[in-house]
């Protein structure tokens, strides 16, 4: 019974954090690629995980156990019928129709919370219904329940590898769903099979239902200690991910691949815990340990990585995130396996333990086995919901992550008071330890400081909020702004930059209204404002810190060009999702530019599909232009499968850029260089520290191809919502 149990157990797992993946993108569609959004989404996700579980709970207890193992497959072949259709609902529906309900963050959270509500609910029910087929008494049975829940988080672990890493970009989201959906109906009718030769007995009466967890006093205690280290796990959780994406570059196989370590520590920490709970004789003060040393490993081994991170920094302005499979060195196997490997894998070990422990602690009735796993679950996951949207949307805005961090020590200290430890002398030492720990952690600058791998002595200065980080040092009389971990752009605005931004403006013959998606160091933005016809010009910057570090920046001699870009009363900053807010944007603009990030970025591809350029051109203005940076990997060829007119210009050794449009776009040198003479223009770049005779040269010089549907036909993207092949590019080895 055990064995086929656990293999349909270890696939459901695999099946779970796939959707999860897809599904966490698909949602970000609709509702933004930011951290407010992201975080709604995984809060959704697990509110509806816990629902299911307290159900279940008290479901699982009132059937037998043949009825537990039918109702868990018909949960999975439920979960299949949702996977299939949910590409309908997530993208088709909620994203091309109901786009407009994400104008609220409270409309956000409703629809997504009760778009998810269905499967998150089935994926709830598993826990408990798995704890009751596997156990027919309460004696003994936090082991075989410690068990299935590593080999289930096991499964899960792999899924978010596999998925991330391999499938996916392989196949692409809609596929990956189907393949899912295979695997659900797989174990779903498996397990309705196997169901077939476990014995049957009869049901609990309801009159003998026995309701007493809500009122049992040790499990509501242990119900409180679960939700704290839940609310402990998820803020650590979102702290390390802002870490190590910082340290990794976040590229689109970051958020699988980190993940994939935590469950997989969690899953081994679960299966040993199985094995030595017997051994454990004051189950609650070593769970206080447990949590204690998971929040102070975490915290010094953040110290430890900042401290080595700054004694070897990489190149930042060389550093880009991209993987070349050619060329996989020492530094790739350090970043993506050792340092992911030692601060994620002993704490989520730790925190796997303590699983099988609180089950042996709570687990004293037969007839209510599956409700106490289902209220420790729901208590967890509460406590991980609050985590989620406390830390991640209020601790990190105010606090920062060293602030935040030295928050978690607090609690651990609480945790380790309660411990009752014997030994008074290790017990005292140990308290003035985290004391000191609390009291010499760096603050927030020097922290991300030494995580960019800045020294000492250099200039840094930072800006944390709830989106991410951003920082500005200085080196050899120039500036450069690093936004989470990545160099964006230099200071005096570098001349790609301020050819991005001036040459459409000048180009365009009325540029009345411009959107700029991508502010960076502001160059392509600030040179945007070039034309003195414009009057309006509305810039959207995913990282809210940028906004608060370059006005920061503004205030010094380097930055001093930043002064103009922020008084100048035709700019509107918006901090936000840009397109998301072109789709709710109720006018056209003459302009749209996307100054976009490397399309191997997470999330980047949102901005390199067919459907967004779609969207784009459906927002411009009669004679409007959509300019983008041609970085390859698909783009030109996804951006020309749209526009009906494409412009590629080679304006120096490093930068092409693509201009589409519904009519050809004539660049003609001799006019923009007429333009460039214009006194208006010329005080405005001046002011903007651009070299002028640089663009002047760079006009001069410019390689013109054109493209149109009528002369060269009309090409297949490349590039789409539901298969962004340029951010999976180690998948797609043909890809350009």
């Amino acid at each position: 019974m055990m064995l086929p149990l656990s293999i349909l157990y270890f696939i459901s797992g695999f099946t779970a954090l796939l959707y999860q993946v897809v599904w966490q993108r698909m949602l970000g569609l609709f509702s933004g690629s930011d951290v407010r959004s992201v975080t709604i989404v995984i809060a959704s996700y697990l509110l509806g995980l816990g629902i299911g579980s307290l159900i279940s709970g008290f479901l699982s207890d009132r059937i037998t156990h043949r009825q537990a193992i039918q109702v868990y497959g018909l949960c999975n072949l439920a979960i299949a019928i949702f996977a299939i259709f949910s590409r309908l609902l997530f993208y088709d529906v909620l994203f091309l129709q109901l786009k407009s309900f994400a104008q609220s963050t409270g409309l956000i959270l409703l629809v997504v919370f009760f778009s998810l509500l269905i499967p998150t609910i089935l994926m709830g029910f598993s826990l408990p219904l798995i704890s009751k087929a596997i156990n027919r008494h309460a004696k003994g049975s936090a082991r075989l329940i410690g068990l299935f829940y590593g080999i289930n988080t096991l499964g899960s672990g792999l899924g978010a590898l596999v998925s991330g890493w391999y499938i996916i970009g392989t196949i692409g989201y809609e596929s990956t769903l189907y393949f899912g959906a295979i695997l659900s109906v797989l174990v779903g009718l498996l397990a309705l099979i196997f169901s077939m030769r476990v014995k049957d007995e009869q049901p609990i009466p309801f009159s003998d239902f026995k309701f007493s967890p809500f009122i049992s006093s040790q499990v509501l205690e242990w119900c409180f200690y679960v939700f704290l280290s839940g609310f402990s796990a998820i803020s650590l959780e979102i702290i390390w991910f802002r870490l190590l994406d910082t340290i990794l570059q976040s590229i689109s196989y970051t958020y699988a691949h980190l993940l994939a370590f935590i469950l997989i520590g969690n899953a081994i920490g679960s299966l040993v815990g199985s094995s030595f709970i017997r051994q454990i004789r004051n189950p609650r003060s070593f769970f206080f340990i447990l949590i204690s040393s998971v929040i102070t490993y975490s915290v010094l081994i953040i110290w430890l990585v900042s401290l080595y991170w700054q004694a070897h920094p990489t190149n930042l302005e060389v550093d880009i995130g991209y993987i070349d499979p050619q060329n996989l060195d020492a530094a790739l196997f350090i970043k993506y396996l050792v340092l992911p490997f030692i601060i994620l894998v002993p704490p989520n070990f730790l925190l796997g333990f303590y699983f099988p422990l609180v089950q042996k602690a709570i687990q004293t009735d037969d007839q209510q086995i599956g409700q106490r796993v289902g209220l420790i679950q729901v208590a967890n996951i509460l406590g991980n919901t609050t985590g989620s949207l406390l830390t991640g949307l209020w601790l990190l805005d105010v606090m920062g992550t060293a602030g935040s961090l030295r928050l978690l020590l607090f609690l651990g200290l609480g945790f380790f008071v309660l411990s009752f430890f014997k030994t008074k002398a290790i017990k005292y030492i140990s308290i003035v330890a985290l004391m000191l720990i609390i009291v010499g952690f760096p603050n927030n600058t020097r922290l991300w400081a030494m995580l960019h791998g800045i020294p000492e002595q250099q200039y840094f200065i930072s800006s944390e909020d709830a989106t991410g980080v951003a920082g500005v040092t200085e080196a050899k009389g120039k500036g450069i702004l690093l936004a989470s971990g990545q160099a964006q752009a230099g200071f005096p605005y570098m001349s790609v930059h301020a050819i991005l931004g001036s040459i459409p403006a000048l180009l365009h013959p009325q540029p009345s209204r411009i959107m700029i998606i991508g502010l960076g160091s502001g160059g392509t933005a600030h040179t945007a404002g070039v034309n003195p016809l414009t009057q309006q010009i509305k810039v959207i910057e995913l990282l809210g810190a940028e906004l608060k570090v370059l006005d920061i920046y503004s205030k010094t001699s380097i930055g001093h060009p930043l002064r103009f870009l922020f008084s100048d009363p035709r700019y509107e900053f918006i901090v936000g999702d840009g397109r998301q807010e072109l789709a709710l944007a109720n006018q056209q603009f003459d302009i749209i530019e996307a100054d976009a990030i490397y399309p191997w970025r997470s999330r980047a591809g949102m901005l390199y599909s067919s459907e967004f350029f779609q969207e784009v051109r459906s927002h411009l203005a009669p004679n409007g232009i959509f300019v983008e940076w041609n970085v390859g990997l698909g783009t030109a060829q996804t951006f020309q499968s749209v526009f009906p007119y494409v412009t590629q210009l080679g304006m120096n050794d490093h930068l092409s850029v693509l201009v589409g449009s519904d009519h050809q776009v004539d660049f003609n040198p001799d006019v923009l260089l007429a333009k460039l003479q214009n006194p208006d223009v010329i005080n405005f770049l001046n002011n903007a520290g651009v070299n002028i005779a640089k663009i002047r040269h760079d006009v001069q010089t410019a390689k013109v191809e054109s493209y149109s549907h009528a002369q060269n036909g009309k090409p297949l993207p490349v590039n789409t919502d539901l298969f962004p092949r340029s951010e999976y590019y180690l998948n797609q080895p043909l890809l350009d």
